[in-house]
């Protein structure tokens, strides 16, 4: 009979299954901060709402990781009592009365920190601390913004279905071809503007210059006046108007006695009435007055 072989192929695999397995294991713990070659003391702490508290999640004591969170259980026996195992290097004493508090994070997540108390007694492994929530900002945010998000959200809704039923609208539809046609118009408006202003607005600003420029000629030439000179020469003309117009008044010079003379008035008309009978006897009867012959002969 032959030796018995010692190590079976089944034995190498198994061996290698279970190395493979505490492999991943220690893969795993490494990955979540966990030190399996140093181990600490088991403190236990005692919560009403852990909040995104995971096994693992690390413990801080004044900024420094002094361990990890181990398991977290619900106390049947207790109504809203969670109670979380932590695992904390056994050089770290605790003083009696720190807490634990848990601090969320804005992106997720959460840790433990340890508030230490000025007692000089200490826990012993195994004891029980007391445990507080703290938000942080994260959760202050979200108490203070969802109350105001859910008050909103139902008018957000309501906005929403109202502009469905806009948007189903067919008169919005013939209201957008409108706003179309409208733009295109004010396109073709604001090219013949621009027309406008590229060739008749440089003409009429140079004339508009050409009209200044006179303004201010006729204005240098205002200037040059002497308006006292002219003022005094149309004072005198106006006391001369005066004195002749006072004199035709009076009866004074040739047009005063023609106004003022009634008998010379007459003598006047009476000699216009005699031209007037004169003139139209010279047009009925011409013969009584021009006497005309081609061969210089008497016509009686």
């Amino acid at each position: 009979m032959g030796k018995k072989k010692i190590f079976t192929r089944e034995f190498l695999i198994g061996a290698i299954g279970i190395a493979a397995l505490l492999l991943i294991y220690f893969l795993i713990n490494f990955f979540k901060g966990i030190d399996l070659f140093k181990m600490g003391e088991r403190y236990y702490v005692r919560f009403d709402n852990v909040s995104q508290l995971v096994s693992s999640s690390p413990v801080y004591l004044n900024g420094f990781k002094a361990g990890n969170v181990r398991s977290i259980n619900y106390d049947y026996h207790n109504v809203n009592n969670i109670i979380v195992e932590m695992e904390i290097d056994k050089r770290l004493q605790i003083p009696r009365g720190s807490i634990a508090k848990i601090t969320t994070h804005m992106l997720g997540g959460a840790d433990i920190s340890i508030v230490l108390s000025d007692e000089a007694d200490f826990f012993v492994p195994g004891d029980t601390l007391r445990g507080i929530l703290d938000k942080g900002i994260a959760g202050e945010a979200n108490d203070k913004i969802m109350p105001a998000f859910n008050r909103i959200m139902p008018k957000v809704d309501s906005i929403l279905t109202s502009l469905n039923v806009l948007l189903s609208n067919p008169s919005l539809s013939a209201s957008v071809e409108n706003a179309e046609s409208l733009t295109h118009e004010l396109t073709v408006t604001t090219r013949r503007l621009n027309a406008l202003l590229a060739e008749d607005i440089p003409q009429i600003t140079d004339r508009m210059v050409q009209i200044e420029d006179n303004m201010i000629d006729v204005s240098e030439k205002l200037s040059e006046v002497d308006y006292k000179s002219l003022c005094d020469k149309l004072e005198s003309t106006l006391s001369n108007l005066q004195q002749i117009t006072a004199s035709i008044n009076n009866g004074e010079g040739t047009v005063g006695k023609l106004l003022s003379d009634e008998a010379l008035y007459n003598r006047l008309d009476s000699t216009a009435q005699a031209a007037t009978l004169l003139l139209d006897d010279l047009r009925k009867n011409p013969k009584r007055y021009v006497h005309f012959s081609l061969f210089g002969r008497k016509q009686k």
